[in-house]
């Protein structure tokens, strides 16, 4: 519930007893490890001791919540049901932050006089009259208006102050205004924060992927929204939905602004084609493991109290535009020279017959906030001959794990532990900050045929 605060030193050492007035405790440590188990606390007034490691066994140790927010100030008035769970002090599970992303996009010809005063905004903003517009905007100080009139540039700021240039219309999926700059026919123009480039497809694919567009300029802002305890909000939903209470708020009141952050770099961006990803979802051997998937999720909702159990499940398609995505991150890391928590993926996946769909796409991007996200190194592997060869590696290397038979022969569990199949940390399993779903929905069988040989191979 997000709630933290100090251990109950005194309640621990005497389990359930009355303390002793005065409690004068010690801590002792009787081994050279530092492990729990070697380090005793004591009660000098009444002589009772507890081992260490017992706080950490949600059996032997039990305590109530005791509702704090410590950010806060702030103690829920109606209480917690929880029971407490220890923690180290400084664990990376003390707090996950809940971030939403979206790309910068070029706007459209209504909106370039919009965008020409954003980007100039530091200089306009304090323009008090149209006189003085026509003064600072002369094309001898600003050439970037010589295409528009004052009085057109006077409007834009104007409008800008009174807060009307905000979209209204806001859509509950920012992938979507993405999907449609990224498949459109005729490409944007180049800008300072996107610039594109459409590419053939991959060589020897191109009965299966659409095509390829490499993004040479891009720019992503992050927004912190939220955060979460013991568990990240991608190991229980994902990373856009806003379904469950377990999110803690930032302030006590709602934020008027959130600390967000750019990231600039380059990505490559791959389009499945619609018709082959059809045929092969017709398959009945992919609708079974469309069931088997299924039924993972549902029991993984309902062994983290999310309802409805089954609200939220992508599909399988998903399953595998995600696997060919991480697939394709391992190998393309060892090609360009980026490390693998700087690149991210960012899946754009709808079924046949849902809002805005169908879409089938990935967006395979630098995600290093510095200068290393801009090298040039990732979109030159974008080209039809070296991305046709990164993918005959990446479906090559997801033939043999080093964990088979034991990872091939792997099914989506029942028990609500994990929603992926053939997959693990030597095969598709990527770093935290590089999976949007928290390396779930992942299975190799959905690529390419395996030990297992289940018959849903896309790539044959």
């Amino acid at each position: 519930e997000g709630h933290l605060a100090d251990f109950p030193w005194i309640e621990y050492v005497h389990q359930g007893r009355v303390p002793c007035k005065p409690s004068i405790l010690t801590l002792r440590e009787y081994g050279a490890a530092g492990d729990a188990s070697d380090i005793i606390v004591e009660c000098k007034s009444c002589e009772s001791k507890q081992r260490m490691a017992d706080a950490f066994d949600r059996d032997k140790f039990k305590m109530k919540c005791a509702a704090h927010h410590p950010h806060l100030r702030h103690t829920d008035s109606c209480g917690c049901s929880e029971d407490s769970r220890t923690i180290l002090l400084g664990a990376s599970n003390s707090w996950f932050p809940m971030v939403m992303s979206a790309l910068t996009l070029p706007p459209d010809s209504a909106n370039k006089m919009t965008e020409l005063v954003n980007d100039h905004w530091a200089e306009l903003k304090d323009i008090p009259s149209l006189e003085v517009c026509k003064f600072m905007t002369a094309p001898s100080r600003m050439p970037v208006f010589v295409e528009h009139s004052a009085e057109k540039i006077w409007a834009a700021i104007e409008a800008k102050r009174s807060g009307a240039t905000e979209d209204a219309a806001e859509s509950a999926d920012l992938k979507i205004a993405e999907w449609k700059a990224l498949t459109a026919p005729t490409l944007a123009s180049p800008s300072r924060d996107f610039t594109v480039r459409r590419v053939a497809a991959p060589n020897g694919y191109t009965t299966l992927i659409e095509d390829a567009v490499l993004l040479e300029r891009m720019r992503e802002v992050r927004a912190l929204m939220a955060f979460t305890r013991i568990e990240s909000k991608g190991d229980f939903a994902g990373a856009t939905t806003e379904d469950d209470d377990r999110a803690t708020q930032l302030g006590r009141n709602p934020p008027e602004w959130l600390p967000v952050s750019e990231v600039r770099g380059e990505g490559i961006f791959l389009r499945f084609k619609e018709s082959a990803l059809q045929a092969w979802e017709a398959k009945p051997e992919v609708k079974q493991l469309d069931q088997e998937f299924l039924g993972a999720h549902i029991n993984w909702r309902r062994l983290r109290k999310q309802n409805p159990p089954a609200a939220g499940y992508p599909g399988i398609r998903y399953v595998l535009v995600h696997s060919l995505a991480h697939a394709l991150m391992r190998q393309i890391t060892l090609e360009c020279g980026y490390t693998a928590a700087s690149v991210r993926e960012r899946i754009y996946c709808r079924g046949v017959g849902e809002e805005e769909g169908p879409m089938s796409g990935i967006l395979i991007y630098t995600a290093a906030s510095d200068s290393e996200g801009t090298l040039g190194g990732l979109v030159q592997l974008g080209q039809p001959q070296p991305l046709g060869r990164l993918l005959d590696q990446a479906l090559e290397e997801m033939r043999i794990c080093g964990s088979d038979p034991l990872c091939s022969e792997h099914i989506p569990t029942g028990d609500g532990r994990g929603v992926h199949g053939a997959c693990c940390h030597a095969c598709l399993f990527a770093p935290e900050t590089s999976c949007e779903k928290g390396n779930r929905f992942l299975d190799r069988t959905t690529l390419v045929q395996t030990f297992a040989g289940k018959g849903a191979a896309y790539f044959t």
